[in-house]
């Protein structure tokens, strides 16, 4: 099991379920409107990573067993304007997620969202690619890359870079591949893209800087330094027990450094290997590392702050929030940790409230952040409710602003 959940790959098992339907307003949730902008739409073309595989690929990837409720991904740029995003919907909070609006929805099968200011943004999934130039009022569809793209990150209105395609989805970094996934560059925001020449596997990538970069690949870590033209490894990883369950490598930048989670591979007595690591211009160190498995290469000084991984989120080139959940546990056990000091520092801070499974944070100050994650019971997993959890006061208390229909 990873993180109790899976994305159908190129071909796979899942198919779009259709529009979300409407639920019953939750804790703090504003009903969704009757009516949306419409969403404009750019001429459908291949984009210069194009190639004859998305002549005869899906259209559309679903997310496997989530259904159209499914939220993915999150972010704010300021304590007041966030999103949220996933399978069926766009979500938009202008007073700190105490109410969400519903901005886009259908089978969008979006898996992660990237806002470089209260304006401009992207939501992306392998069915979908859209941006907006307005906060999200009007979305507008972009020609769709080939392969898919899962995740993007932009430092620019026009600078940004993605991984696309791949195989063995887990929803990691925006739904990162385990395999068979590539690098790709764009410089006109998002309209047109090219395959950059990176390390085989990628699964995570991102930015400091239009020159400056860091990726996952194959359970590694490389570092750019040349607009992605050549990559040198920064932390190899561990050893994956067999090649057939390869871990995956987890990255999200700040100021100009990293911060990375490698998971996995495999799991056993409801404990899965992970490794937190801090990664900057001084070099790569290791913060923490869940104890139960070994970790041939990697030294941590620190216990991970639970069982399972479960997401993290860059406050800065020194500071990091790292969430883990323990399915053993049962309900309310997410617990989570705050990384100071270039990583030389782990403070548990207890447990993200009203969830047991995170998939994406979105941190502004060690103070203030907020969660997108379900609540399910074990005998029935299918039965998920999501929600989007906030706290202002470093976790001593939470509040629920969204809940979706179970």
């Amino acid at each position: 099991m990873v993180a109790g959940v899976v994305l159908a790959g190129c071909g796979g098992i899942g198919t779009s379920s259709g529009p979300a339907s409407s639920a019953a307003p939750g804790p703090g949730r504003s009903p969704a409107p009757s009516s949306l902008p419409a969403r404009s739409a750019s001429p459908a073309q291949p984009g210069a990573a194009g190639t004859t595989e998305c002549a005869t690929a899906p259209a559309r990837q679903a997310l496997l067993g989530l259904g159209p409720g499914a939220l993915t991904g999150v972010q704010f740029v300021s304590a007041r304007q966030g999103w949220a995003a996933g399978a069926g919907q766009i979500l938009a909070t202008t007073d700190g997620g105490a109410h969400w609006t519903t901005q886009d929805r259908g089978a969008l099968d979006l898996t992660s969202l990237d806002f470089i200011s209260g304006a401009a943004g992207w939501a992306v999934g392998t069915g979908a690619l859209l941006t907006t130039s307005d906060g999200g009022a009007r979305w507008t569809a972009l020609p769709r890359a080939c392969p898919g793209i899962r995740a993007v990150h932009f430092v620019s209105p026009s600078v940004g870079v993605a991984v696309a395609g791949g195989t063995g989805i887990t929803l990691y970094g925006g739904a990162a591949p385990q395999v068979g996934g590539v690098v790709l560059a764009t410089s006109d925001g998002g309209r047109s893209w090219r395959r950059l020449a990176a390390p085989a596997d990628a699964q995570s990538v991102c930015l400091n800087d239009p020159a400056h970069g860091w990726l996952g690949a194959d359970g590694r870590l490389y570092r750019t330094a040349d607009d992605g033209r050549t990559w040198t490894l920064a932390a190899p990883g561990v050893r994956p027990f067999h090649p057939a369950d390869p871990a995956t490598m987890v990255v999200q930048c700040a100021g100009d450094s990293a911060w990375a989670l490698d998971i996995g591979p495999g799991a056993a007595s409801s404990q899965m290997p992970h490794i937190g690591y801090h990664a900057g211009p001084a070099g790569t160190a290791a913060i923490f590392a869940e104890q139960y498995f070994p970790h041939p290469g990697a030294s941590a000084p620190a216990d991970s702050p639970g069982a399972y991984p479960g997401t993290l989120s860059a406050l800065s080139a020194a500071a990091a929030v790292y969430i883990d959940y323990c399915p053993a546990c049962g309900y309310g056990t997410a617990p989570w940790a705050l990384a100071t000091g270039n990583g030389a520092s782990l403070a548990r801070e207890g447990n993200v409230g009203d969830l047991n499974v995170p998939v994406a944070a979105s941190f502004l100050t060690p103070a203030q952040g907020w969660v997108v994650g379900s609540v399910f019971d074990q005998r029935n997993p299918s039965e998920r409710t999501w929600r989007i959890v906030a706290t202002s006061d470093g976790g001593r208390t939470w509040r629920t602003g969204y809940s979706s229909a179970p």
